[in-house]
């Protein structure tokens, strides 16, 4: 998939030609959104940036999903460029329902939970992508201390779910 020529071809039929191209790349990176917008520098002369997820290619239908995410990064360059605000406002939806591109791609990649915390005291199980510091159960201090921290709510680290992976049957019972 050619992400200068899917522009290019984008940039003909919904935009008349009028974006220049921006620095157009893939990011392995990306995982919980397809894509992003980053505007460029006006008064050092840096370009705006089109990043695309590159786990898209590996879905089904991944041309459609690649097109789909340049189009909707292509209104908000396209706001950016005529210096309209470019984040999700009124004038960019105007601009997706023209073109019938979508808000979001339904097919994020999620990465696994690797952690599971516990509140002391409820005894509630947190799911966690990274490790987290020092929380605590926000349901007990809301009900106990008034909405403050409180260490006798404290999350303990319950399971290593890449140590203990026979853990993980806790959290695939449960919709995520």
């Amino acid at each position: 998939m050619n992400l200068i020529s899917t522009f290019d071809e984008l940039n003909q039929r919904h935009f008349d030609g009028f974006l220049e191209r921006p620095v157009l790349r893939w990011n392995a990176r990306l995982r919980t959104s397809s894509g992003r917008f980053f505007p460029g520098s006006r008064a050092r002369g840096l370009p705006a940036t089109i990043e695309v997820a590159s786990y898209l290619l590996e879905e089904n239908e991944a041309d459609i999903h690649v097109r789909e995410t340049i189009a909707h990064e292509m209104i908000h360059y396209w706001l950016w460029v005529r210096r309209r605000p470019y984040g999700h406002t009124e004038e960019f939806y105007d601009k997706m329902q023209l073109m019938g591109a979508r808000r979001y791609n339904p097919v994020p990649r999620k990465r696994p939970y690797k952690y599971l915390y516990q509140c002391s005291h409820c005894e509630t199980i947190f799911k966690a992508r990274r490790r987290l510091g020092p929380l605590a159960c926000a349901k007990c201090c809301r009900s106990f201390s008034g909405g403050r921290y409180d260490e006798r709510f404290k999350l303990f680290l319950a399971y290593d779910l890449v140590k203990q992976p026979e853990a993980r049957r806790l959290i695939e019972e449960e919709p995520q």
